[in-house]
């Protein structure tokens, strides 16, 4: 699935899974019952949100698409006695290795001291995540400085495990503490409970990485971890299991025993490792979800590609009547678009029918539904095991539509 820059269309203002303010080109509310079946294409999946409490950020999220670009416009300051950011290595990290465009955005926290000042930094941080639901191209959502302040680290990561299960596509690729021992990884971090657990992925332990002149300082993974999954999108598919080597990385932080990894693999948190001759490796991709059926990161990311994608194509069925003829040009546009998927390789099954089934009829579209503008369109993908799916729903409002 090659992967494109986020592309500039012209936008209606609207609301669903994608969140408000979400992109929608004037040829696909065209693309309606009259005019055939819609072609879906899919969505952009290399594209990552950066958010920092340091000074110096963007207020606004602010777009930038290589390494120069960012460094030129954001030199995140450090006031006196204040922890460093670590957005700058994030960003850098996240290009190097093979990431797409991203969106820089700061949380304009004040710095205050005491429980005023955990709140204020709860409230900025919810505050910027509110203003990314509005950019619907992000796949992952990436806080370099979630451990700046340790003590509320577990309430911002919470603010975005569900800032990331109310969008519905994204992934929040998060971080342990520096210097955190293997054995004091006893449970799932950030005590976070489904469904939100299934849009987080941690990595641990941290990473050493060379500045100018060679100087070598520790590092969060997850920057590195962000663009290592972009590169996979490009190169494999969404669908691919996103793990492999992290490139610009020195060592980690510490060396683990496999009883080690296996123990903190087992709460949910993926370990890097130190291979002779091929460098600092992700070894697993897992979310913090203990439900089989969303405990893989690939998975997750397949789902929200779909489910994203499907979103946005089907979009013009709200600028319609709910018919049946309605109904059949949603269904065949979803079923050619999920064919082709199978046919990628990124659904198993040995034909379409074990791979993927949609409904969109009036089985699960109601009169009550089609009285007050609904249609709604389901969705299984065998994303682990033919004819073994996970289910989602998509609807459509025609009452929330904007012309």
């Amino acid at each position: 699935m090659p992967q494109q820059q986020p592309n500039q269309p012209r936008t209606a203002t609207t609301t669903g899974p994608l969140g408000p303010g979400v992109r929608l080109r004037e040829a696909d509310v065209a693309g309606g019952a009259g005019h055939g079946a819609p072609y879906i294409h899919g969505v952009h999946t290399s594209v990552a949100a950066f958010i920092g409490d340091a000074p110096g950020l963007p207020a606004k999220p602010a777009f930038v698409r290589h390494p120069l670009e960012f460094i030129e416009a954001f030199s995140p300051r450090r006031n006196e006695g204040e922890p460093p950011s670590h957005i700058h290595d994030a960003v850098l990290g996240h290009f190097r290795n093979g990431g797409g465009g991203a969106w820089v955005l700061g949380t304009g926290e004040a710095a205050t001291g005491g429980e005023e000042r955990e709140q204020d930094r709860i409230s900025a941080y919810r505050s910027a995540l509110a203003r990314l639901e509005r950019l619907p191209e992000v796949s992952l959502v990436v806080a370099p400085d979630l451990w700046r302040v340790a003590d509320d680290a577990d309430r911002v990561a919470r603010e975005i495990a569900g800032h990331c299960r109310r969008v519905g596509h994204r992934v929040a690729l998060l971080h342990t503490r520096q210097g955190l021992d293997p054995v004091d990884v006893r449970h799932r971090p950030f005590g976070l409970a489904e469904p939100d657990a299934r849009f987080v992925a941690v990595h641990y332990p941290w990473i050493t990485v060379t500045e100018v002149g060679g100087h070598e300082r520790l590092v969060p993974p997850s920057g590195h971890v962000s663009g290592m999954c972009c590169r996979g999108d490009t190169e494999q598919g969404v669908h691919a299991t996103p793990v492999g080597a992290l490139v610009g990385v020195v060592k980690q932080e510490r060396d683990l025993s496999e009883h080690e990894r296996e123990s903190v693999t087992g709460h949910g948190v993926n370990c890097l490792r130190f291979v002779q001759g091929k460098g600092v490796r992700v070894l697993s991709a897992r979310t913090l979800s203990t439900d089989a059926d969303w405990a893989e990161l690939g998975v997750r990311r397949l789902v929200n590609y779909t489910r994203a994608s499907l979103e946005q194509g089907t979009r013009w069925a709200a600028f319609d009547t709910n018919s049946a003829q309605l109904r059949a040009l949603v269904s065949q546009s979803t079923t050619t678009f999920l064919k082709g998927l199978w046919r990628q390789g990124a659904l198993p099954g040995a034909s379409p029918t074990e791979a993927f089934e949609v409904v969109c009829d009036d089985t699960n579209n109601t009169p009550e539904d089609v009285a007050n503008g609904r249609v709604n369109l389901d969705v299984g993908l065998a994303a682990l095991r033919p004819a073994e799916f996970v289910t989602f729903r998509i609807q459509h409002d025609t009452r929330n539509r904007t012309t």
